[in-house]
């Protein structure tokens, strides 16, 4: 793809994003506690820097406020990035509280800076318990530590303020992960081990959403529920806007549901949990974010991806000969469409 066109559909994202910014108002700034799922991607090369993930997803599409951007180092735990994002890459929950997320973003909203933090955390205990000589007792010993530290991350942003709100996410199952789905379909992983650790993260999940129901201030963002229903339909692959990822087969092309370094989604797939988050916390807060159109998140894909992807290359060739590709994207009405919504007047201040 040319300079000119990554250029004109980021552009576009963010002149779709900057019709959003007062949408969400209401929220204030956006915190989030996690891991490398939320760590912003652009930092991590080979693999993540050619995705975007979900905070870095409705930052440019929805103008949504993370707090001031730095690619400049603010040292740990923070680094850099958006300065209401502590997500840090391999961090486990006993990560978060040993490096200070917790208080530090806790901080930010006693200050009146941050209005609603997402808790995203705990893959990494469970990958790294599965991983260790003797996974099933391991399993055993790190739920409940894991417990422990998301309550506690819980309780210290909720006594931050009166007025702040929560989203906490569930887990998937982390045997779907490319990592471990093709050891455990080969019997180099026992699924003995596997059903151990399905059964751990249902309990770490059951916690979360007992932490969110009847809660006026906690939402929950069930990406579990959502894993497991696109599992009915294929554990090979993923059926995201339209377009068949595969989830077996990793690579940093837009047709790879997980990145090459076999963790990560990619933006499609990251493009997952930013709309589930859109939906949310308009359904939960009101916030009256505008729906987060596919089009305009398949742009912002093919705007970062390595320019080697067949599908980048498709759409490059269709411009230099002045036609608009099957595959192409055109993210005018997207804007048009949330322009329109403003001028009407149907999204809460």
């Amino acid at each position: 793809m040319t300079t000119i066109i990554r250029t004109t559909l980021f552009t576009a994202a963010l002149l779709l994003g900057s019709q959003a910014i007062t949408s969400a108002g209401s929220l204030g700034g956006i915190g989030v506690l996690g891991d490398s799922y939320s760590d912003e991607y652009q930092f991590y090369p080979p693999d993540r820097t050619t995705a975007r993930n979900w905070v870095e997803i409705l930052a440019t599409t929805r103008g949504l406020d993370f707090g001031p951007y730095s690619a400049g180092s603010r040292g740990e735990p923070r680094n850099r990035g958006y300065a209401f994002n502590w997500a840090r890459s391999d961090a486990t929950t006993a990560d978060l509280v040993a490096s200070g997320q917790h208080t530090g973003l806790a901080a930010q909203v006693a200050r009146g800076e941050v209005g609603l933090v997402v808790i995203f955390i705990g893959g990494n205990d469970f990958i790294n318990a599965l991983k260790g000589p003797n996974p099933v007792r391991a399993a055993a010993e790190v739920l409940p530590r894991a417990l422990a530290n998301h309550r506690l991350a819980v309780r210290t942003i909720l006594d931050a303020s009166p007025h702040v709100k929560l989203a906490l996410v569930t887990l998937p199952d982390i045997r779907h992960l490319p990592e471990f789905a093709g050891p455990l379909q080969e019997g180099r992983l026992p699924v003995a081990t596997a059903d151990a650790f399905t059964r751990a993260i249902c309990r770490y999940n059951a916690q979360i959403r007992s932490l969110a129901a009847g809660h006026p201030r906690v939402a929950l963002i069930d990406l579990d529920m959502a894993t497991r229903a696109a599992n009915l339909v294929s554990t090979e692959y993923a059926f995201v806007d339209g377009r068949k990822l595969d989830r077996l087969h990793p690579g940093n092309t837009l047709d790879r549901f997980f990145l090459a370094d076999v963790r990560h989604p990619g933006t499609l797939g990251q493009g997952i949990m930013a709309r589930l988050f859109v939906e949310t916390v308009n359904a939960k807060f009101g916030a009256g974010i505008p729906p987060l159109e596919s089009r305009v998140v398949l742009a912002l894909a093919r705007s970062v991806a390595h320019p080697a992807d067949p599908a980048v290359k498709l759409v490059s060739r269709g411009a230099a000969a002045g036609i608009e590709s099957p595959r192409a994207v055109n993210t005018a009405p997207a804007i048009a469409q949330d322009r329109a919504q403003v001028t009407a007047g149907t999204m809460n201040r």
